[in-house]
């Protein structure tokens, strides 16, 4: 958080989709996902759930199954997007 924006980093490339999901579901006004934090990720490119039923470079290079990542990352972000707001009270 910096001030009332708050911020998601992911290390890896994650689909829009995705982000867009976070935006969407953060009771945060301004939020933003910020992604290929900290370098390079082992996990390739990290497609939303929907993005696994087509057959394209980034989905079949990804190293993720289908159902993990997208809600995994939403959800996590979004609990320590509330953390860090508790924590500054």
């Amino acid at each position: 958080m910096i001030g009332d924006i708050a911020f998601g980093a992911v290390n890896g490339e994650v689909f829009n989709l995705i982000g867009q999901r976070l935006k969407r579901e953060s009771r945060f006004a301004e939020t933003m996902m910020v992604t290929l934090t900290n370098g390079m990720a082992r996990s390739g490119y990290i497609p939303n759930d929907a993005a696994f039923g087509y057959n394209t470079f980034e989905v079949l290079s990804s190293r993720l199954q289908p159902g993990c990542a997208e809600s995994g990352i939403v959800n996590t972000l979004l609990e320590l997007m509330d953390e860090s707001e508790a924590s500054q009270r």
